[in-house]
């Protein structure tokens, strides 16, 4: 892709749990020296994210408490600046193991290009949206988001429209919520299946829910 040509990146890429490469592998999260390895991996892709982002761009990824020693590695080895971490409230108790707290969040890490800036200055750090993958009508992708959740982050990030890119499209939402967003959208899948799910759904979107229309 060609630089400076991209709004926002905005992904939610594999949490990397059980990355294991010197590690205890009955680890679900693996040791310093496994997270430093997947850091190493993030932060090629956050370098060419940043590559093709707009000087007022974004890069928006996801991830849970596990997850942010590793991308806060990867963001200091690409030089770019954590603006932001926004809570997905999802309203919705998730499994846990028997001496952990059952988890009921996510979050949004907001890496900001040098002339970025959230025109929303009413926007909050927690944003509550009830997470519905694995119910019934969704499309069977176990880390599906709301699509009211990614329209949510691209009007932040992309309010007067742009290109939106997701590396790690999956079940295709982002792309759902960038065109209902009236935003251009390049997503990339290596598994089949879900690519081919992720085209249907881009190019004949469901009938939006009022609560989204009204989003």
């Amino acid at each position: 892709m060609p630089p400076i040509s991209v709004q926002a990146v905005i992904t939610d890429p594999p949490y990397m749990i059980g990355a294991t490469s010197v590690g205890d592998p009955k680890s679900k999260s693996g040791t310093w020296a496994d997270m430093e390895n997947s850091a190493f991996w993030f932060a090629h892709w956050f370098n060419q994210s940043k590559r093709i982002l707009r000087p007022d761009g974004y890069l928006l990824v996801f991830g849970n408490w596990r997850s942010v020693p590793t991308l806060i590695r990867a963001f200091d080895l690409s030089s770019l600046t954590v603006a932001s971490c926004m809570i997905w409230d999802k309203e919705w108790i998730g499994p846990g193991g028997i001496t952990a707290l059952r988890p009921t969040y996510e979050l949004v890490m907001f890496a900001a290009m040098p002339e970025a800036k959230i025109v929303n200055r009413s926007a909050s750090d927690v944003f509550r949206c009830k997470w519905m993958a694995g119910n019934s009508g969704t499309s069977g992708h176990p880390a599906e988001k709301p699509v009211t959740l990614m329209r949510h982050l691209i009007r932040l990030v992309a309010p007067n429209g742009g290109l939106i890119v997701d590396p790690f499209m999956g079940s295709g939402t982002t792309g759902v919520a960038a065109k209902a967003e009236g935003c251009d959208f390049v997503g990339i899948e290596r598994e089949p299946r879900w690519l081919d799910l992720a085209r249907r759904r881009i190019d004949d979107p469901p009938q939006l829910s009022l609560l989204e229309l009204a989003a």
